[in-house]
């Protein structure tokens, strides 16, 4: 007689167990290793979502018990995908099978991002769907661990200068396929060396996370922030021309000037404003925003420069 499994209704194999004798009571044996031992959870689905069976490792994943899951609908822990979705899903499973990530909701509420493989196979006429499910929580934690490493600052927490020189470049195709405006806007805190100098190194890191902290709280959403090196810094403006851009940099020079910075002295910044040109290449594009830092830098500093495209209007 066989089980809901599909092999013959045997007890499970274990270390001190005799092998069987008869081949089906083996091939049933070995079955059920795998299916009960799996590091991964298993369950099989009918068409219709609803669960044939799964094993202990599958009901612990989710929190429950294997006769709660077994009571279960697809739609009840999966969480990523719509009903009818997943109704679709479940019709067009080929026996070649399908890999894809999702989100389970655990019994608890809580959830957690799940590998899925997937094949169909046909058991007395009826088609069933067989999901090797793997928890990668911790995988997709050391990904975004490498990803921040790889792309941010890691004394500011901003954008580094790799993460923005590639995010300047899709957004100059972007905004050179719609015709849209952006500017760009380099800033270098006045005297930092004085700083450094003065109340040393650690005070200057402070004074560098508050002052890109202060930023990030100024600046639109869709707007990036980097640290370019040093003390010198970046921010990239989507939908910004010239002029939008020099108002955006006056607001940005002022949240620093009026800032009482712990150390109690006093800390101020300059700033060069470039929109994008229609003949800019990135370089062309930086060198007017730094060659407008330069004159802020040699005027008073504490004060925003634009330098206009060849041919382009002043602001």
């Amino acid at each position: 007689m066989n089980d809901k499994h599909g092999t013959p209704d045997t007890p499970l194999l274990d270390a001190g167990s005799p092998m069987p004798t008869d081949r089906s009571d083996d091939e049933a044996a070995l079955w059920r290793i795998f299916f009960e031992q799996n590091r991964d959870g298993i369950v099989m689905l009918r068409e219709d979502g609803s669960v044939y069976c799964a094993n202990n490792r599958f009901a612990s994943m989710l929190g429950y018990t294997t006769d709660e899951v077994e009571r279960l609908h697809l739609w009840e822990w999966d969480c990523q995908y719509e009903r009818s979705v997943l109704m679709e899903m479940l019709k067009s499973v080929k026996p070649c099978g399908d890999f894809f990530e999702t989100r389970h909701r655990r019994k608890d509420g809580s959830e957690f991002t799940v590998e899925v493989t997937t094949n169909a196979a046909y058991y007395h006429g009826a088609k069933l769907i067989f999901c090797n499910c793997r928890d990668i929580t911790e995988r997709k934690r050391d990904q975004e661990r490498i990803r921040r490493l790889a792309t941010t600052d890691a004394l500011t927490g901003i954008a580094n200068r790799g993460e923005f020189s590639r995010r300047l470049a899709a957004e100059m195709q972007r905004a050179r396929r719609f015709g849209r405006p952006m500017a760009v806007v380099m800033y270098d805190l006045d005297h930092f060396k004085r700083v450094n100098d003065t109340y040393g190194h650690q005070v200057g890191d402070e004074v560098l996370k508050v002052t890109a902290g202060l930023i990030n709280a100024t600046i639109r959403q869709v707007d990036i922030h980097a640290r370019w090196g040093g003390e010198e810094f970046m921010v990239l403006l989507p939908e910004a021309d010239l002029a939008e851009g020099l108002v955006s940099a006056e607001r940005l020079r002022q949240a620093i000037e009026r800032h009482r910075f712990d150390h109690r002295g006093p800390v101020t910044a300059s700033f060069g404003v470039a929109a994008l040109g229609p003949r800019d290449t990135i370089g062309a594009l930086l060198k007017r925003a730094d060659d407008a830092l330069y004159q802020a830098k040699h005027a008073s500093r504490n004060r925003v420069e634009a330098m206009p495209a060849r041919n382009a209007p002043a602001p």
